[in-house]
């Protein structure tokens, strides 16, 4: 196999590498957007707290009618401080009321971002430049 075809295969290999993250980030902020959309409100209280990647977490209780679930927000808050028995609001989803994220005031649960989706955006875009460029010159 000549090295310019080999060469514009690995290229473009890697761009769809970086590329399927992305599209599965993108899928995941379109879902939680959704769920954010049709999102209920409810009273919770924190019943735990746990530290996840240097971030504390809570676990909440919430009640949905007479169903309780205890779980842990989708959309966790960057920063945010919980205390065992802290009284907290949590908007749910009332398709799949599990689903939930905790708010400090109304509106404030948010759609994550992809992580870093400009920069590998313009990484991916670079290399099938790459790859493209090395078709023209052959």
């Amino acid at each position: 196999m000549p090295v310019v075809p080999a060469v514009q295969i690995a290229l473009l290999l890697t761009a769809l590498a970086i590329a399927l993250p992305l599209l599965r980030a993108t899928r995941d902020a379109r879902r939680t957007r959704r769920r954010l959309e049709r999102a209920r409100s409810a009273s919770g209280e924190v019943v735990a707290v746990e530290d996840v990647g240097g971030s504390p977490v809570p676990t909440v209780r919430y009640h949905v009618g007479d169903e309780r679930h205890e779980t842990r927000p989708r959309t966790p808050r960057p920063a945010a401080r919980y205390l065992v028995g802290q009284p907290v609001d949590v908007r749910y989803d009332p398709q799949e009321p599990a689903w939930m994220t905790v708010e400090a005031v109304q509106g404030d649960a948010r759609v994550p971002r992809p992580p870093r989706a400009v920069a590998t955006a313009a990484v991916m875009t670079a290399l099938v430049g790459a790859a493209l460029v090395l078709q023209m010159l052959r």
